[in-house]
């Protein structure tokens, strides 16, 4: 390779440029976070023909230059800065050819910055089946830049785009700002920033007056303060002159202005409609919820067994002992912890990624923003809510979409409250305890009603929290809800997998870590405990087991249960057992709810190994485990409201970018359900 050209993919969210991006890239490409922030730094590479190597970086979806959430920041820092190390050589603007006047909006910020660029009309297909005609050269001649129709998903044009990437692009010589009135402080600016244009300094000193990029030179503030510049209003001025300019040129762009009534309208009919819109709604969610429990649980056993029987047959190469145990109860345990959630998450994202391609990601976003905006969140919410039900920990990543830092924090804040599946064995363990195995008219399950009301519990308390935080919260940011309605487009299946994989890789390296540490953290307490206690117990059971017609299997239930007693987690279990008391549990339960850090399902299994039984999913299991009803119902109300999962509070922690939301989290939680579970201890007791 000769050279390596920095080429940055920009534009509206839904004008198909990260379709363009892994059209360009495939799989060569590279996903982590961008410096302080949890939103997606998507770069890839691709060669072109003269021997030279480009680097494609794909920018955050961005409405606006002038914007202040999370992703349009960071557009303002790379392209409003050229020290930044991901500065383009030239820049790509891929817009919307359905939505022209949208699009052009920002498509016009970018080219008035005077970078080199090229302006991709997208949806060409589209367009064509709509019964338009976009003129590319009117488009060319009115920004003064190279224009080029494409259809990302199908491929039409894109060889013609990457020949491009070849070319020296000269940036626009035209522009759509007017510095009437500004004159003396761009100057003044200009002295420090020479070669740029009017426009680029008048964005670099708005954006620095606002804080949405620090000023690394340090004198852009002592120009505006000695002006007394006021950027909110400029920019508002600014922002209205383009728009009013751009809605009276528009149809300058056009050949053929004659457009028939087209499928999205005819489908916007239903799919926003108070009632039919609702039902689609249900119905879509529901097979997505379907979806993610049922075609992830293959491979989640899958992987659950296979890391179980390959740590079984690596351990039982090695001398019975501590390191046998520790490569197949911590390392490999620890490791199926990290693994086993990638199906949900790759799954919960694929489907995301259809339902965004097809475009009807934006009608669900649109027809639930004016609820979730009582509780402090807007209409991308939605996804992240309902998720939270399969898995909470894909479902936090899915907040990365919602703008505005406050909704987005406020509905990771929730989250957890949604029951998600790894409750179900704990519900279904509980809930048996408490509920009669009866059917209403023969159809209805009265446990299931019951568990209905459970889910239902977690997410009205959820929905209390986000509107408190809301009515009492110091900071009250405007989020402001831009969003357009895309028209519906076949989704692209290799978009969805490309955003699956890349979503199951950042779990895996990032939360991943967390997670496999503080499992071989519990399995460390759960495996050792006081020498003299282990040495008698050995000592006790190994004279047990050489008697005559001694049943082995029970006996070393019975050991294992009498260990677990003893170690370090079991003495955690017996020191707590003051605080846990008033709830109805013994040191016994203590231990499980301690256990179960590791994953909520965990109790379960914890139960039947201190209670010496096989499975406490049988009949005789629980004949074995004496709960009250008090104690069961107890139990049940503490796991809705508390935060027993660390992998939960690890991806968290990676999303939110410090651990003080994830603290804040448990203490929360774990307060709300000790109360809760205390009241209810008490009321039935």
């Amino acid at each position: 390779m000769k050279n390596t050209r920095k080429i940055a993919l920009v534009g509206n969210p839904n004008s198909g440029k990260t379709s363009l991006f892994n059209k360009l890239t495939g799989l060569n490409q590279k996903v982590g976070n961008y410096p302080g922030v949890t939103v997606d730094k998507r770069v890839g590479s691709i060669a072109l023909k003269n021997g030279n190597n480009c680097s494609i970086i794909d920018l955050p979806g961005t409405y606006s230059l002038s914007s202040s959430n999370s992703d349009e920041q960071v557009v303002q820092r790379i392209l409003l800065n050229p020290k930044n190390a991901d500065f383009p050589d030239m820049l790509v603007i891929v817009v919307d050819g359905t939505n022209l006047k949208r699009n052009l909006f920002f498509a016009s910020q970018i080219i008035d910055l005077g970078l080199p660029c090229l302006l991709v009309v997208n949806m060409i297909d589209l367009v064509r089946k709509e019964g338009k005609q976009i003129d590319l050269n009117a488009l060319s001649q009115y920004f003064d830049v190279p224009v080029y129709a494409l259809s990302a998903r199908g491929g039409e044009g894109l060889n013609e785009l990457i020949k491009a990437f070849e070319l020296d692009v000269v940036p626009s010589a035209k522009s759509m700002f007017s510095p009437a009135g500004l004159e003396e402080i761009l100057q003044d600016v200009a002295l420090s920033r020479p070669g740029t244009t009017d426009y680029f300094r008048f964005k670099v000193m708005n954006a620095v007056a606002q804080d949405t990029v620090s000023d690394e030179m340090g004198d852009l503030a002592q120009i505006i303060a000695k002006h007394g510049y006021n950027p909110l209003k400029e920019d508002i001025i600014e922002v209205g002159n383009r728009a009013d300019q751009i809605h009276r040129d528009l149809s300058i762009f056009y050949k053929d202005t004659n457009t028939k009534n087209s499928v999205s309208q005819k489908l916007d009919k239903y799919t926003t409609h108070p009632f039919w819109g609702l039902l689609i709604f249900l119905s879509v969610f529901f097979i997505l919820f379907q979806a993610i429990f049922t075609f992830a649980s293959y491979p989640m056993d899958l992987i659950n067994d296979g890391l179980y029987d390959v740590g079984t047959i690596i351990s039982s190469w090695m001398p019975p002992g501590i390191w046998a145990d520790f490569i197949q109860d911590g390392i490999f345990a620890g490791v199926g912890g990290v693994l086993v959630f990638v199906p949900q998450i790759m799954i919960l994202f694929a489907l995301i990624a259809i339902l965004e391609d097809t475009g009807y990601l934006s009608r669900v976003a649109f027809m639930s923003d004016g609820l979730l905006k009582v509780f402090g969140m807007n209409g991308k919410s939605i996804v992240p809510l309902v998720g939270g039900f399969a898995c909470a920990i894909p479902s936090v990543m899915a907040a990365r979409a919602i703008e505005s830092r406050r909704e987005r924090l406020i509905t990771i804040f929730i989250i957890p409250l949604m029951s998600c599946s790894a409750r179900l064995p704990v519900y279904v363990f509980l809930v048996s305890f408490i509920v009669p195995d009866e059917y209403i008219g023969g159809v209805i399950s009265v446990q299931g009603l019951f568990m209905l009301g459970l889910y239902l519990l977690g997410l009205i308390v959820g929905l209390i929290i986000g509107f408190l935080i809301t009515r009492f919260s110091k900071k009250q940011e405007q989020g402001a809800f831009i969003l357009e309605l895309p028209n519906y487009k076949i989704p692209s299946f290799r978009n969805a997998l490309t955003n699956a994989l890349n979503k199951g890789k950042i779990f895996v390296l990032e939360a991943g870590k967390v997670i496999l540490i503080a499992s071989i953290i519990l399995w460390v307490l759960s495996y050792f405990g006081p020498a003299d206690e282990y040495a008698q117990i050995e000592s006790h059971y190994t004279e047990l087991l050489s008697q005559p017609n001694a049943d082995d299997m029970q006996l070393e239930m019975d050991k294992r249960a009498e260990l677990l007693e003893h170690s370090y987690l079991g003495k955690i279990g017996h020191a707590i057992e003051p605080i846990i008391a008033p709830l109805g549990y013994d040191w016994k339960i203590g231990i499980a709810l301690v256990a179960s850090f590791a994953a909520r399902e965990v109790f379960v299994g914890t139960m039947s190994t201190i209670y010496s039984v096989e499975t406490v999913e049988d009949v005789s299991g629980l004949d074995a485990i004496q709960f009250s009803y008090a104690t069961a119902f107890s139990l049940l109300i503490f796991y809705v409201f508390a935060l027993q999962c660390m992998s939960t509070i690890a991806i968290v922690k990676q999303e939110t970018g410090g651990w003080k939301i994830p603290i804040v989290q448990f203490v929360v939680f774990t307060g709300i359900a000790y109360f809760a579970a205390l009241l209810t201890f008490q009321l039935l007791g």
